[in-house]
């Protein structure tokens, strides 16, 4: 498929945006199976979701304000990790941090 004009560059983009988010697989991953350019991905996905390069004082920390948090006791319990589609990892959750993982998860998508 040839694309002719603005607009269909846009809805190209826009429709394997929207395809990758359901997939979860990482970008690099996505634009791999489907032969797209890594680097065009990213620009337009900066462009159409709007997603923000972190700034030069941010060194890409992210500021959270915990709510409910209770001291883990010292027993031993199981625990679970999460792999989010940014090749991200979240360890270590237990249901003494599971509210604060929910927040943490919601600001890395």
């Amino acid at each position: 498929m040839k694309i002719e004009t603005p607009s269909e560059l846009k809805s190209f983009w826009e429709a394997h945006l929207v395809a990758w988010k359901e997939t979860r697989l990482s970008q690099t991953a996505y634009c791999q199976k489907h032969q797209l350019q890594v680097h065009r991905f990213g620009y337009w996905k900066r462009k159409l979701i709007g997603a923000k390069k972190p700034s030069s004082k941010s060194k890409g920390f992210v500021h959270l304000n915990p709510i409910n948090i209770h001291p883990t006791s010292n027993i031993s319990a199981p625990s679970l990790a999460v792999q989010l589609p940014n090749e991200l990892r979240i360890e270590g959750i237990t249901s003494d941090n599971l509210e604060l993982v929910k927040q943490l998860a919601g600001l890395l998508q």
